[in-house]
C-alpha cells in the first residue's frame, strides 16, 4: 500500500462517491449548457449548428428578458427584506419564550414543510376570484371580490406574499439559532450600564448575529432568483408577463418552444448574476475570514 502511494489515501477513497455525482450532475450540465448556448439547439434536430455569440445578442435585445430581470428584481428585493424583517422578529421572540418553545417552532417550520408546488396550488384556490377564501374575508369587511392572479397589478404581490408565507420560517430558523449561541456576558454588561432593550439589541444583537444575517440573506436571494414552482402553479407568468421571472422564460423558450440554444444563454446570463453577486457579497463582508486573523 504504501509502495503504491495508497497509505494515506482512505479518506481521500471515501470523496470519490461524491466528487463523482457532483461532477455527473453539477459540473457536466454546466458545461454541456455552457456549449449549446452558442448552437441553434434544439432535441429534435439531427443537425444543431454553431452560431457563436448569436444566442446572447438575442438574449439582450429580447425585450422579454429585460422584462423578466426587472420583475426578478422586484420579487427577490421584496421577498427577501419582508421574510427577513418578519423572520427575524419570530426569532425574538421565539427566542425569549420559556415555555412552548418547541410547539411554536414546529408550528412556524409547518410551510417550509411543504412542497412549493403544493404551497403554489393551494395558494391558487385560496385566491380564487369565485370561491377562494381571501375574497370571503374581503366581502366580510363589505368589499367586492378580486381577481387575484388575474389582475396585472395584484398578480407579482400575490406571488410574493405566497413566497413569504413559505420561506419566511428559513429565515427565523436560521436566525434563531444564531440567537441561541450568543454569550449573555454582553446583556449582563448592558444591563449594568441601564441599556435598554432596544439598545441591547441594536449594539449587542445585531452586531454579534452580522455574519448569519449576511448568509442568510446571500442564500435566501440565490434561492428566490431561482423561483419556478409557484409561477407555474399559480400565474404561468402571466397576466401580460407581469410576473414572468429569468426561470419562467428559460422554461418558456427552452421547453415550451424547444429552443435550447436560447434558453441555455439566458441560464448562462443568470449564472454570472448568480456569481458575480455572491463574489460581490462575500468579498464586501469577507463572510469566511478566519476569526483572529493578522
Amino acid at each position: 500500500m504504501k509502495k503504491f502511494g495508497l497509505r494515506y489515501s482512505g479518506p481521500y477513497l471515501a470523496m470519490v462517491p461524491g466528487m463523482l455525482l457532483l461532477l455527473l450532475f453539477s459540473v457536466y450540465p454546466t458545461v454541456f449548457l455552457f456549449k449549446i448556448s452558442f448552437q441553434q439547439y434544439s432535441p429534435i434536430s439531427a443537425v444543431n449548428p454553431f452560431i457563436g455569440l448569436d444566442n446572447y445578442i438575442d438574449v439582450f435585445q429580447d425585450h422579454n428578458f429585460w422584462n423578466a430581470l426587472k420583475v426578478t428584481f422586484i420579487f427577490v428585493v421584496s421577498t427577501v427584506i419582508l421574510e427577513f424583517a418578519i423572520g427575524l422578529v419570530l426569532a425574538v421572540i421565539l427566542n425569549r419564550l420559556t415555555s412552548g418553545e418547541r410547539f411554536y417552532q414546529s408550528v412556524v417550520l409547518l410551510p417550509i414543510a411543504m412542497a412549493p408546488t403544493v404551497v403554489g396550488l393551494m395558494f391558487r384556490f385560496m385566491m380564487n376570484d369565485q370561491y377562494g377564501i381571501f375574497n370571503y374575508f374581503i366581502e366580510l369587511l363589505g368589499m367586492s371580490r378580486t381577481a387575484w392572479l388575474s389582475e396585472p397589478h395584484l398578480a407579482l404581490p400575490a406571488l410574493i406574499v405566497t413566497d413569504i408565507w413559505q420561506w419566511t420560517p428559513f429565515m427565523m430558523i436560521i436566525l434563531l439559532a444564531g440567537l441561541k449561541g450568543l454569550p449573555d456576558e454582553p446583556y449582563e454588561a448592558a444591563m449594568i450600564d441601564g441599556a435598554s432593550s432596544w439598545q441591547s439589541f441594536r449594539y449587542i444583537t445585531i452586531p454579534q448575529l452580522s455574519r448569519i444575517i449576511y448568509i442568510t440573506l446571500l442564500l435566501r436571494t440565490i434561492d428566490a432568483i431561482r423561483i419556478y414552482d409557484s409561477i407555474y402553479m399559480m400565474t404561468k407568468g402571466g397576466p401580460i408577463n407581469v410576473t414572468s421571472t429569468m426561470s419562467w422564460i428559460v422554461y418558456d423558450r427552452g421547453f415550451k418552444f424547444l429552443d435550447f440554444g436560447y434558453g441555455a444563454a439566458i441560464c448562462i446570463v443568470l449564472l454570472v448574476i448568480v456569481v458575480t453577486l455572491l463574489t460581490l457579497v462575500l468579498k464586501k463582508f469577507d463572510l469566511f475570514e478566519v476569526e483572529g486573523r493578522s
